[in-house]
């Protein structure tokens, strides 16, 4: 009896290292080459396996283009099923050589989520069409013997915008602009540098963090889009918005699928819906309003008399809510407020495909209202 038990539970283990071990790892290989067979040459250090935690390892990649272009992986790594990994993983990722760009471009880490491919497709078509749940990147920056020219802390994104239901963060990207101006065509600098200065201060050091999401809510035969964000330049502005769209699809349809054939605006019903935007100074207008003045050739309080002047004729044009707008942006400049929001009510019973057929039209269609603090 002893001996039965022990053959049974050995057999699954023993069954596993019947299987040809080296299956796999030929196949990453084999696809690895593949990938950059036409565009120049692969080496690679070693392939290795782990069967108790189905996960292959590929490491000292270093291929060469027939352009001069280097990329080197210190580690890739396939986790899970071959045919459909819940997981692949990149590490010490460092790409040099580009044309035109003697800087480096390093990434300490890239992770595909539930890839469909162990190794993407060699041809641009395929690797379009490549779906993973969600793609993360950590510690990117672009480099020179001088130092960074431009950094990125995190890089997340999941689902699929394209089908209404994704998320996009971006946490800590920063760039060193008066660097980057430089290696800008000259007849462009003069203008690049000011909006630099207008954009930092000065400093010359832009950063940004971002996050947008959206989704769809299904509740019988009607749909929500949910969506919300926010941009935040640090030292200049944020911008965030909030989104609800309630609308009626044709019988049997779902979002996705009329996304994925352009065909949303034609066949979705509009039912009401609300749009919030806010604008938050965060020192950028203050600084618009000294090169503009400049540009006019102006004092500042002449400029801001000048521009109060033409949010009022804008007003009598396309009514109150266009010149609240305006206004808002004008105070913002003068200092006396430090945020607009527009908050927007929309038609119910409208059909999409009207509404972006004459989006002139839409002041006079949808409730707005306009908030300067």
């Amino acid at each position: 009896m002893f001996r039965l038990t022990l053959c049974a539970a050995l057999l699954p283990l023993s069954l596993a290292l019947a299987t040809p071990a080296e299956a796999d790892p030929e196949r990453l290989e084999r696809d690895l080459h593949a990938l950059f067979a036409e565009d120049g040459t692969l080496e690679i250090g070693e392939i290795s396996s782990a069967l108790v935690r189905s996960r292959l390892t590929a490491e000292g990649l270093r291929f060469d283009s027939h352009e001069g272009e280097r990329l080197t992986v210190e580690r890739y790594t396939v986790s899970g099923d071959y045919d459909a990994p819940s997981e692949v993983t990149l590490e010490g990722i460092r790409l040099e050589g580009l044309e035109g760009m003697p800087e480096a471009l390093e990434v300490e880490r890239l992770v595909l989520t539930e890839p469909d491919r162990a190794v993407p497709p060699p041809d641009d078509e395929s690797l379009a069409e490549m779906r993973f749940a969600s793609l993360s990147l950590e510690a990117l920056s672009l480099g020179s013997p001088e130092g960074p020219l431009a950094r990125m802390a995190a890089l997340t994104l999941t689902g699929n915008f394209d089908e209404g239901d994704g998320q996009l963060r971006i946490e800590g990207l920063e760039l060193d602009m008066a660097r980057l101006i430089d290696l800008a065509p000259a007849e462009e600098r003069s203008e690049l540098r000011m909006a630099s200065n207008v954009l930092t201060d000065g400093s010359g050091r832009l950063r940004l963090d971002a996050d947008i999401a959206a989704q769809w809510e299904e509740s019988g035969d009607e749909v929500r889009l949910v969506s919300e964000g926010y941009l935040d330049l640090a030292e200049a502005l944020k911008f965030s918005y909030d989104l609800g769209l309630p609308m009626r699809l044709p019988e049997g349809a779902d979002p996705a699928s009329l996304m994925a054939a352009d065909v949303l605006l034609e066949t979705a019903t509009l039912l009401g819906g609300d749009l919030r935007l806010t604008l938050a100074n965060q020192g950028l207008f203050p600084r618009l309003l000294t090169v503009m003045a400049g540009l006019e050739g102006m004092s500042e309080a002449q400029y801001l008399e000048q521009a109060r002047t033409q949010a009022e004729g804008f007003g009598m044009m396309l009514g109150p809510q266009v010149q609240g707008i305006l206004t808002g942006l004008v105070e913002m400049m003068a200092g006396s407020a430090e945020t607009l929001e527009v908050s927007i009510a929309l038609p119910d019973e409208s059909p999409l495909g009207s509404l972006a057929a004459d989006p002139m039209a839409l002041p006079e269609i949808f409730d707005m209202r306009v908030e300067v603090r």
